[in-house]
């Protein structure tokens, strides 16, 4: 009931909002996310992550996604509406640094191959107001979030 991939981590093409539809739910339910360090035979070398995870991932773009393992079970589909930033909401998202260490608390930041946007997964700690507004949401950062009482109803 799991399926493993191997993603790029490249802010301009598997860091867009599209892309990131595909594969976040998997982010957030995943059992583990391994980086690694690919080089190419050419020496180019090339941040990436392995990610199992029983929450279903879409086969997007095969110069950023690769199946490795799928084990034929079926894995849980989820739908997730990204709603207000909200503190203690989980989510994945493509920022700068910055903006995840104002906005985000618990996170792990995975480099991106270049450039000052990188995949952050972690947990919201400031709620969206109208006299407040994350960094994260003013810059229009691709993101993937889930409420608790979300993650409760899943019972992955």
């Amino acid at each position: 009931m799991a399926k493993t991939y191997q993603l790029v981590l490249s802010s301009e093409h598997s860091g867009t909002q599209t892309d990131l539809d595909f594969y976040g739910h998997s982010l957030l339910f995943a059992d583990s996310i391994v980086p690694v360090y690919t080089q190419t035979e050419g020496g180019t070398n090339t941040p990436q992550i392995v990610v199992t995870s029983s929450a279903d991932s879409t086969d997007f773009d095969s110069d950023q996604y690769q199946l490795l393992a799928d084990d034929s079970q079926t894995e849980v589909s989820i739908d997730i509406s990204t709603g207000k930033f909200v503190e203690g909401n989980i989510i994945a998202v493509w920022c700068t640094t910055a903006e995840a260490q104002n906005d985000l608390r618990s996170f792990v930041t995975y480099f991106a191959v270049t450039g000052d946007i990188h995949l952050h997964v972690g947990v919201c700690n400031t709620t969206q107001s109208q006299d407040y507004t994350p960094d994260i949401i003013a810059n229009s950062r691709a993101m993937k979030m889930l409420t608790t009482a979300q993650v409760a109803q899943i019972k992955l």
